[in-house]
């Protein structure tokens, strides 16, 4: 199924079945899930708290992933994961010919606790970005991001706060591109997309995370962009 509110399309399925009917996206920007060790720490306190209700990404899809996004790609790929999995994306997106930067922490005091009571939790986030020789001179980057008051406004488990999505989207992406979220989850990627004057095309396979996410970005597009567009001077004064 597709839908397209705005400058935004969105598409209920698989990402894998999708990706090879899309054009050329100039930003991939996801927070797919996890792997099996997260899931299962998560899941193994099912009692206490929701488990997370889709499945943890193994070795094989992070390398289908990889290629999917380098073949549509031709800007910057954020990809979002835990520890374990972080190599395993760094070196499946090293093998597409990408330049795979040291993975950028996104640290969120007392985020959570292991229940279990058997060691620490952790309040750190791994972002694996990369990119091609084109934006070799796109300007510096932050090293990281650290949650401030407010971050708190998930919509769905195991979503990321608007606030990180918008930096995110406002330093992977320029005004008027198009960032593409093969899963897409509630939507924030989109949100903070339209918000910041991007296109957006979001993928999420889960009927019920679509309908909320639809629901999201037809707010987001109601109220319009909250944002005057990065001017041209601003542009390329980032690109040098």
């Amino acid at each position: 199924m597709k839908v397209e509110i705005g400058n935004a399309t969105l598409y209920l399925g698989d990402c894998i079945e999708v990706l090879p009917a899309l054009n050329k996206v100039d930003a991939v920007i996801t927070d797919p899930p996890y792997s099996g060790r997260t899931h299962a720490g998560h899941d193994a306190t099912n009692e206490i708290r929701a488990t997370l209700g889709y499945q943890a990404l193994d070795d094989v899809m992070c390398e289908k992933l990889a290629l999917a996004f380098s073949k549509c790609c031709s800007g910057w790929i954020v990809w979002m994961t835990d520890h374990t999995l972080a190599p395993i994306i760094s070196s499946a997106l090293t093998e597409q010919g990408r330049y795979v930067f040291a993975p950028l922490p996104f640290f969120q005091a007392g985020r959570s606790v292991r229940l279990t009571g058997d060691g620490p939790c952790s309040w750190t986030d791994w972002i694996i970005v990369c990119r091609t020789k084109a934006q070799s001179k796109w300007g510096t980057l932050p090293g990281g991001y650290i949650a401030g008051p407010g971050w708190n406004d998930k919509a769905r488990m195991g979503g990321k706060p608007t606030a990180l999505m918008e930096l995110i989207v406002k330093d992977y992406s320029r005004a008027g591109d198009m960032v593409l979220d093969t899963h897409m989850g509630a939507g924030t990627t989109g949100v903070a997309c339209i918000r910041n004057g991007r296109k957006f095309i979001g993928i999420e396979i889960d009927p019920l995370a679509f309908d909320i996410a639809c629901k999201r970005i037809e707010q987001a597009v109601a109220q319009g962009q909250l944002f005057e567009p990065e001017s041209t001077k601003q542009m390329q004064e980032a690109m040098f």
